[in-house]
């Protein structure tokens, strides 16, 4: 009869969970009007009613979607447009990003904030970068 959340409040209390389950279920919490494929829904899958308010390992308090919006935005948008540039990089080198990336990332989040925080300006800096040219490059020569 418990909620999927209830569910996973109750087993983020073993201590052994409870450290990653602090950092992750806020979100997941602030998600869950939505299901695993991105379909608004108003009761989880017992068919119980939907609770999307939640708190951030920092206290602040979500609501939804919205709520986690605007904290991403406003409270923790240095850390995710990072981590977001971090992790496109990675994807589209084929590799983990490395320390000689550094200056591309901070260029990346420095045009981030004067092209008002437009995806495309992150995306061509990738395509346009001596990193991306190279590793295409040196596949192709692999192959020729």
């Amino acid at each position: 009869g418990l909620t999927e959340r209830a569910l996973t409040e109750r087993h983020s209390s073993d201590p052994k969970c409870a450290g990653c389950h602090a950092r992750i279920d806020p979100f997941g919490f602030a998600l869950e009007r939505y299901d695993a494929i991105g379909r608004l829904r108003t009761k989880d899958a017992a068919g119980l009613a939907i609770d999307s308010r939640t708190r951030a390992m920092d206290g602040t308090e979500l609501d939804g979607i919205e709520g986690l919006r605007t904290y991403l935005l406003t409270k923790r948008r240095d850390t995710f447009e990072r981590q977001f540039c971090r992790k496109l990089l990675g994807y589209a080198l084929g590799r983990g990003v490395q320390l000689s990336d550094q200056p591309l990332l901070d260029e990346m989040l420095k045009q981030l904030a004067t092209n008002e925080h437009r995806v495309v300006t992150v995306v061509e800096m990738i395509v346009r970068s001596r990193q991306f040219c190279e590793i295409r490059n040196r596949d192709q020569a692999a192959t020729e």
